[in-house]
């Protein structure tokens, strides 16, 4: 099982949201973080899950109070 560190979790979070926002990303760490995945038999367990799930609530309940 890979288990990302909270350094590997940020440069995986930065790099999706530049490929989604089509904004310029660095190709060594594109390819350090695909050489994480290639390990084989690798599953991956994210320590940032919890607190991305808490970050969301918090978002989705300040959105909801702003509500008119």
């Amino acid at each position: 099982m890979l288990i990302l560190n909270d350094a590997q979790a940020l440069i995986i979070e930065s790099l999706l949201t530049k490929m989604l926002t089509n904004d310029t990303y660095s190709v060594a760490q594109l390819e350090e973080a695909i050489g994480w995945f290639q390990q084989e038999g690798a599953r991956v367990s994210c320590p940032f899950e919890q607190v991305w799930s808490k970050n969301l609530a918090q978002e989705i309940v300040r959105e909801l109070r702003n509500l008119p």
